[in-house]
């Protein structure tokens, strides 16, 4: 099945309610774990409780879920083994505190990479244990039944009740990228525009919406059995539509010497390499990717060889010699290539993903 899948009508309800619904879904966790600790009581079932709050609160998403779980049972499981290994080795003071140390300055070292959370958690699972002193093997014990516990109930919540997909957002944020690139592409290059258009704004807020996408690459990835050997692709989309805005970001703030040759130049390449279409195969590549549509336009080959050669000839026939409109021009034929791959990698997702499925 491809990721592209049209979205289901659920799908669409519970991405325009996700606010309202990923309100419920805590707060139905939380009640399920109070139910639990009303009829079968257990020393340390708030940690249940905590568990499911720093799971759920900022990542509503299965696969955010499923990521944090994963993530929080590894580090509870080796602090808990570290801290009880250390009672059982020694219940002196000074070399407690020594090979605590040396797990916190271990942690500290590989803290920054994707599992940052789980040596968070397990240091901070290994100095609660040492803290216990003799109640420490008993409490490491209880502590990680019941974070456990609250992973289970976590994940069971995420992955039944009215599931957020990872999938379905990242592919909408995707969506929200390209429409806007087709704004501000359009918008700068429509003929009765005769100065920089400001777009600075827009772009940060397309920026973060990119950035949201980069956020979820993980997530999907743990979700979605099918993408997991295609998250390099993936990271290209990303890296692209950053290029993407880069470049129409330059070509906002250009300026020209004279209105003259910003007419000129505008006129022969936004008509004669058919730039201004470029923001409607974005639009059409947009309705493709939320699954307002069932198939991308027909394939466009963009000969970039002829089209630099094109670009230059026009300018050499007009006699432009202004370095802006030189420097204009390499704007617009990059951006252009940047577009193109950005659908190649669209559309080889698409054929990837399906054939996968």
């Amino acid at each position: 099945m491809s990721v592209f899948v049209p979205a289901s009508r659920l799908d669409l309800l519970i991405y325009r309610h996700i606010r309202i619904i990923h309100v419920l879904k805590i707060s139905l966790a939380l009640l399920i774990a109070h139910l639990i600790n009303l009829f079968y009581p257990v020393p340390y079932l708030a940690w249940t409780s905590v568990t499911i709050v720093i799971i759920m609160l900022t990542l509503p998403q299965v696969g955010g879920a499923l990521e944090k779980s994963i993530q929080r049972i590894i580090g509870t499981l080796f602090g808990a083994a570290y801290g009880i290994l250390i009672l059982y080795l020694t219940r002196d003071p000074v070399y407690t505190g020594l090979l605590a140390m040396v797990a916190i300055a271990f942690i500290t070292w590989r803290a920054s990479g994707k599992m940052s959370y789980a040596y968070l958690v397990a240091g901070f699972t290994m100095m609660i244990v040492l803290d216990g002193g003799d109640q420490g093997m008993s409490e490491a014990i209880w502590r990680t039944g019941t974070i456990l516990l609250g992973c289970l109930i976590a994940i069971l919540v995420s992955q039944c009740v009215l599931p957020l997909r990872a999938r379905n957002e990242w592919r909408w944020l995707l969506a929200q990228s390209l429409r806007g690139m087709s704004h501000v592409w359009h918008s700068h290059l429509s003929p009765n525009v005769h100065k920089a258009v400001q777009t600075k704004a827009r772009i940060r807020a397309l920026r973060r919406t990119v950035q949201r996408q980069k956020g979820l690459l993980n997530s999907v990835c743990l979700e979605t059995r099918t993408l997991r050997g295609h998250q390099r692709e993936m990271e290209l989309l990303v890296e692209v539509q950053e290029r993407c805005l880069l470049l129409l970001e330059l070509l906002a703030q250009s300026r020209w010497e004279n209105s003259t040759s910003a007419q000129a130049v505008q006129h022969q390449y936004a008509i004669s390499m058919a730039a201004r279409t470029q923001g409607e195969r974005l639009q059409a590549i947009a309705a493709f990717c939320a699954g307002h549509v069932p198939a991308l336009p027909t394939a466009e080959a963009v000969d970039g060889a002829k089209l630099k050669q094109d670009m230059l000839s026009h300018l050499s026939a007009d006699q432009i010699s202004s370095l802006n409109a030189y420097g204009y021009a390499w704007l617009i034929y990059q951006t252009r290539m940047e577009m193109a791959t950005l659908e190649k990698l669209i559309r080889g997702l698409s054929v990837s993903t399906k054939r996968a499925g």
